[in-house]
């Protein structure tokens, strides 16, 4: 969800979905580096992938 954010710079993004596991809906709103809302608060973000492994470059995020 995050990476949209790059598509609207400077504007507040609102993202509304639901959770995966529960079915519970979930509600972000953000702009730029900031994190306007969270709901529920407890929302946890997960990356498939070995983020140590990125950030030694074993892993690639991709080709631009």
């Amino acid at each position: 969800m995050l990476a949209v954010r790059w598509l609207f710079a400077g504007k507040e993004v609102r993202i509304d979905t639901n959770c995966l596991d529960c079915g519970e809906p979930i509600t972000l709103r953000m702009r730029d580096e900031k994190i306007l809302e969270v709901n529920p608060p407890t929302v946890v973000g997960h990356m498939n992938m070995p983020f140590a492994k990125a950030l030694t470059g074993e892993v690639s995020w991709g080709s631009a």
